[in-house]
Parts: structure tokens; sequence; C-alpha cells
């Protein structure tokens, strides 16, 4: 079973461990490069640990970090769902479900958003499964490559 776990900023080495790893597994989904994240202080990630929202780590029955996500609320108020990873070899035994039930948990009454790179299938079909629909709207070029970006709601 999954543990998933709330984190302070002080998990800020943990966030940011994994969010390297993501960010070198999948280039196009996080909205930022590989290299710019490496080049982030240790103060840059703990500042960033502190900014309003929520912040998970997945754990195994052997407490190593799986998976992770976020949730943030834009300035209107509309819940984000952001920063969303599973390590390959977690993906398909619901630690995504997880993760995604707990922001929507967070998020809750309001139905939960997000953005997902028009090039990243796995994810898209992913968020199908899991009841995300499109809402119709893109992002032009809000890609870290430039490409669009699909909205969708739970």
């Amino acid at each position: 079973m999954t543990r998933i776990e709330v984190l302070t900023p002080a998990d800020w080495r943990a966030w940011r461990e994994l969010r390297l790893e993501a960010l070198r597994d999948t280039p196009i989904g996080f909205g930022e490069l590989h290299a710019d994240a490496l080049l982030r202080s240790d103060d840059e990630w703990q500042e960033r640990m502190g900014w309003p929202g929520l912040r998970l780590l997945a754990y195994d029955p052997d407490d190593a970090p799986v998976g992770m996500a976020g949730g943030f609320h834009t300035p209107e108020g509309v819940p984000v769902l952001f920063g969303v990873y599973v390590r390959p070899e977690s993906r398909g035994q619901g630690v995504l479900a997880q993760l995604v039930d707990v922001v929507q948990a967070w998020a809750a009454p309001d139905p939960l958003t997000l953005d997902v790179h028009e090039d990243n299938s796995r994810a898209h079909a992913a968020y199908l499964k899991l009841g995300f629909v499109e809402t119709g709207k893109r992002t032009a070029g809000g890609g870290i490559d430039g490409r669009d970006l699909v909205h969708m709601v739970r």
C-alpha cells in the first residue's frame, strides 16, 4: 500500500530529488527544464516549498518515494493540480489515483483543473482514466517547448 505524505518546507530535499527525476523522465511535462532546475540554489528550493498550496509525496512500503503531486489556487481561486509524477516502476499500481484523490479532497468542493502538454499522451490518457475531461480550452504556446497545453477538469 502506498503512503501519501503532505510535505512541509522542511521536506524540500525530497521534493527536489523527485522533481529533478521527473524533469529528466518527461522533459515536456513540467514547464521547466532539468538543466534550469539544477541551477536552483537550496534557498530557491526551500522558498518554492513555502509557496501557498499543497505538495505530496507517495511512498512505497519500503519508504522509498515513488510519486509526487501538488495543488495550488489561481488568483481567481481555481484549484490546479500540478507537478504530477510517478516513477516508471510504480506506474499502473494506483499511485497516481491516490495522489490525485488527495489533491481533489484538498480542492473540494471545487472541481480540480490541470493543464497537460498536447504531446504528453501518457499523462493525457491517465487523466482521462481518472475522470478528467478536456474543457476545449488550450494555452497556445504554453508548453516548455512552445507547444499547446490542453486544459482538463475533474
